[in-house]
């Protein structure tokens, strides 16, 4: 298998991905904190179109506040230090604005939460916070920009395809090339940290609510129904074409048919640069693509111009193979 080289990314995307929302997260929480003594004994943690409907223990408030406000960045950071990369990409540098302004968002719009209810007696009188929703999001707008030109430019994903030699076969000749595809140890770890980040998020919103929030469990739910198709997948070989599924579930599954052939080729991907992460995935330029881990893939162009990318081990293989049977209607 082709390793690619990792590139350490510059420090100011880690200052972008880390230090800016904790910080944020830290005064936040700090002025909760201090507002505490002030606050009702349950305060509003959800607005409807009449008003205050969902309230809350002031400290199971800043319990979430502070569990967001460590979780999101700890999120972001797994993702981009799990992803191999060569160079700094455009994907990296949007994942650490959007960790930059998502954690200064959370941190204006919960903290201002608390603050219009410091000196009520009754939270159900406590105000409409649809001005600091718009506040909170101009914040994270004004930070996600800065942050943006704070950091060096992206650097463009060269793609050098390697065209491959059909593997010699002789008339009638039946040969099956099988292998089986898993994501990488950072890329099921990074997974398996969004679903815990989310169900503790929503486990602790919905003992807030008293259970009024309960369709968020569909939240980490989904997670785990993405991860189960996203962990392995089967590459198949034969006479027929190319089929791909996932080892779970047996779907989703890809098959494209020898007559539909029109390349095969094999090509160095990166998941985070080429297809914004892992597992079944759509790539501008790249289109449809099957990615598990960084290395070789195999990338099969149709007649009709659509593109179809997995990464596999032994890829060149593969493409040899099929590039030999995607040959012989057209040599019989």
């Amino acid at each position: 298998m082709t390793r690619i080289a990792r590139r350490r990314l510059p420090i100011s995307v880690w200052v972008v991905t880390l230090a800016v929302p904790l910080t944020a997260s830290a005064i936040g929480v700090g002025l909760q904190l201090a507002w505490l003594p002030e606050l009702p004994d349950a305060v509003v943690v959800h607005w409807g179109v009449d008003g205050p409907d969902g309230f809350a223990a002031p400290g199971a408030t800043i319990w979430l506040s502070a569990l967001l406000g460590l979780g999101l960045p700890a999120l972001f950071t797994i993702i981009l230090a799990a992803a191999r990369s060569s160079q700094f990409s455009i994907v990296q540098k949007l994942l650490a604005c959007t960790s930059a302004a998502s954690g200064v968002m959370v941190a204006v719009l919960t903290t201002a939460s608390l603050g219009v209810q410091r000196g009520l007696v009754e939270a159900s009188a406590a105000p409409s916070i649809a001005p600091w929703v718009a506040i909170s999001a101009a914040c994270a707008l004004a930070v996600g920009l800065a942050s943006w030109f704070s950091m060096p430019a992206a650097q463009p994903r060269t793609h050098v395809a390697e065209s491959v030699e059909a593997m010699p076969l002789t008339p009638g000749e039946r040969t099956v090339w099988l292998a089986r595809t898993r994501i990488s140890t950072g890329a099921a770890f990074a997974i398996i940290a969004a679903i815990v980040i989310a169900s503790g998020a929503v486990a602790l919103a919905i003992a807030m609510t008293a259970g009024a929030t309960w369709p968020l469990a569909l939240v980490p739910l989904l997670l785990l129904c993405l991860a189960a198709i996203a962990i392995a997948w089967t590459v198949r070989v034969d006479p027929s074409g190319l089929v791909v599924r996932s080892a779970p579930l047996g779907v989703p599954a890809v098959r494209i048919p020898v007559r539909d052939i029109a390349r095969v080729e094999t090509v160095q991907i990166e998941p985070l640069a080429d297809f914004g992460g892992w597992g079944w995935r759509w790539g501008p330029g790249r289109g449809f693509g099957v990615i598990a881990r960084a290395g070789e893939a195999l990338d099969v162009e149709r007649r009709d111009g659509r593109r179809f990318v997995v990464t596999v081990d032994d890829a060149s293989t593969a493409a040899a193979l099929l590039a030999a049977y995607a040959q012989l209607p057209a040599e019989s």
